[in-house]
């Protein structure tokens, strides 16, 4: 049976819930949301001692414009172009989410237990419940093994990861080809 296309989407939902930063509610394109991110990028950029502008002056680097431009975006006399808010959410992206998502990551413990309402496969064998909730406990190495590839090596990286160590975990032989524990059909994943 191969790794269903449904388990890769609901781990990297219930990853991303966990571990991923408040997003900004105001888009990039108007005044409050672009202010926002100029204001983090501002402050992630910003070092002890620094002269008035010093930390403005590396955001004009980052993006590739003048200090000057930045001030009239600030205050609304011009607007950024399309390819300068495309460099904004990219430079946004990189100085600000990753290293929160990283500090996140960090400091919040892999979760101990996780509940998952899927088609569940054990060995080859399916269930008569087609879709049941499966309360998994003690799974604290195999989710941390899980977010270091979902981390590294995205979605669906994670979920063959988490497959074959949840079996591992639980004493169910994987083979080469397939894990001894497959999570099927509408999958979702919640850390109780």
């Amino acid at each position: 049976m191969a790794l269903g296309e449904e388990l890769p989407a609901a781990l990297d939902r219930a990853l991303r819930a966990r571990y991923a930063p408040r997003d900004l509610r105001s888009p990039v394109t108007t005044a409050r949301g672009l202010n926002a991110r100029l204001n983090q990028m501002e402050k992630a950029l910003s070092r002890d001692g620094d002269r008035k502008g010093a930390a403005t002056r590396r955001i004009a680097a980052e993006l590739g414009v003048t200090p000057r431009t930045i001030q009239r975006w600030r205050t609304g006399e011009r607007t950024p172009n399309k390819a300068s808010l495309q460099r904004i959410r990219e430079r946004h992206t990189a100085l600000v989410r990753i290293p929160k998502i990283r500090r996140r990551l960090r400091d919040l413990p892999p979760p101990n237990a996780v509940n998952v309402s899927a088609r569940v496969v054990w060995n080859g064998y399916t269930n008569r419940t087609p879709d049941r909730t499966v309360k998994l406990r003690g799974m604290q190495t195999v989710m941390a093994r899980t977010i270091r590839a979902w981390a590294t090596q995205g979605p669906a990286a994670a979920a063959d990861v988490f497959q074959r160590e949840t079996a591992t975990a639980h004493n169910v032989p994987n083979t080469p080809d397939e894990p001894g524990i497959v999570f099927d059909g509408d999958v979702e994943i919640h850390f109780p």
